[in-house]
Formats: C-alpha cells, structure tokens, sequence
C-alpha cells in the first residue's frame, strides 16, 4: 500500500499568510497618480515652493485616510481630462462639474465642493451688478471647461477667446487682449485679493445656469468602482472630522461645500 500524505494544515495556513503578506508588500508599494488643477487657490506652490492649494489638501487628505501613498501633480485643466480620458491617473480632485455628459466618460464621487462661474472685467469699465451685455465684446474661456461650452453655444454676438492656461485667459484681460473672461467664481475672487487684481472687477452676479455652475467631485475613469467607494469613505470622513473645513478656511473666502 501507497501510504497517504498527511494533511498539514500549518504548512497551509503559512503559505496563505506569505502570499497575504506578499500581496500587502506590494500595495504598500503602489503610487496612486492623483492629479489636480493647476490655478489658484485651488493648487499653487507656495513661498517654500511645496505645491499646495485647496484641492491639493483635500487630495492629501483623502490619501492619508485611505492609507496610500499619492504623487499629486497639478495641470491645466485640458491635461486632467485628457489624462482622465486615457486612464492615465487614477483620481482627479479638480474642479469638474459633474454633468451629464461628464458622467458618460467619468465615474464620479460625491461633491467635494459647489461651483459658479463670474465674469470678469478691468476696473471702471463695467456697471457694477449689471449682466454684461457681450455683443461685440472679446470673451476669453479655458479650453474644454464648462464656461468654454457655455459661450460657444450661447450665440450672444462675442468673439471666444480660448486658452489653455486659466491663469492665461485671465491675464488676457489685464492687458486688454479681452475685454473679459469667464471663470470659476472662486478663481476671480481669489485674485481680486492679490495686487493686479486690484485692477480688476467682478462684472455681474455669479452664474449657474446651462452648467455654469453645480456640484464638483472627484473623478476617475471608467471602472475603478471600488477606488471610487474607497475615496468617497474618506471623503465622508474628513467632511465628519473638520479637516475638510479646516482646509477650505485656509484657502477659500468661503464655504463651498
């Protein structure tokens, strides 16, 4: 007779926990590309020359309480989609209206923040509280951005002027390239804090019609249902423990979320 091998479970189980603990090492090794938009204050380098910003926080926050290790890199707004759009970076805390459309080619969190848009002006030249009336006038707009979307389709007699640097569209009007721009609300305010803002004017109320304005979250590609459950557990977790508030205090005029 053949005598049977003899089970061992020990030998079993330490198998089970070296594979375990492989498999863990090699999480542990994993960079998460996380991207963000390169525009104050949302991702800016400061005087130490660290990136920071509202949404580089926030994006920091997020990876310490999910654990992993992020590299966050901060890029115009055309390079976060297009990276979105090649499943190159796994997460994207930067300003994207979440919209219909958006929805077919992203998955999306929960918000992370609200969103409008403003126009605006050099100082002086505009009737303060009065929509601006843009026929005629030069109006510069980030590429692939919803205020790109909104102007093109308006038909309201401008000329657009397209950038692919927001910081770009709004020096524009400084030097009189445009007679305006439309962007983000907390982008305009942010720089009519600054010394050259002080030559510029918000034109008008603040905008949320035809996708102007609405909620922004976190966005990855298509299929990283578990990274978006992942992120958006974190996101309720620093929303619960005042680090979310603690964070736009630093680097918004107001609450947005």
């Amino acid at each position: 007779m053949i005598p049977l091998t003899p089970f061992r479970p020990f030998a079993t189980v330490g198998l089970a926990v070296l594979l375990s603990v492989s498999a863990l090492s090699a999480r542990a090794d994993e960079v998460y590309r996380v991207l963000t938009w390169k525009m104050a204050p949302y991702a800016m380098v400061d005087e130490q020359g660290k990136l920071t910003g509202f949404e580089v926080e926030i994006a920091r926050a997020l990876c310490d309480t999910m654990g992993i290790r992020c590299d966050i890199t901060a890029l115009q707004f055309p390079e976060v989609l297009d990276l979105l759009d090649r499943n190159a970076a796994d997460f994207a805390v930067a300003s994207i209206l979440k919209t219909p459309e958006r929805m077919k080619k992203y998955l999306f969190t929960d918000r992370h923040k609200r969103s409008s848009s403003s126009y605006i002006g050099r100082a002086g030249e505009w009737t303060l509280g009065v929509a601006p009336d843009l026929a005629g006038k030069r109006v510069s707009v980030t590429r692939g951005s919803k205020q790109y979307d909104y102007l093109t389709a308006k038909n309201a007699g401008c000329t657009v002027v397209i950038y692919d640097d927001q910081a770009e569209a709004l020096r524009a009007v400084l030097d009189g390239r445009v007679d305006l721009a439309l962007a983000p609300t907390a982008v305009t305010v942010h720089l009519l804090t600054s010394a050259e803002g002080e030559a510029l004017e918000v034109v008008g109320d603040p905008l949320t019609e035809s996708g102007l304005g609405g909620e922004s979250a976190i966005a990855l590609p298509l299929g990283r249902e578990e990274l978006r459950d992942r992120v958006n557990t974190a996101l309720r977790a620093i929303l619960a423990d005042g680090r979310y508030d603690a964070i736009s205090s630093r680097f918004l005029p107001f609450r947005m979320y």
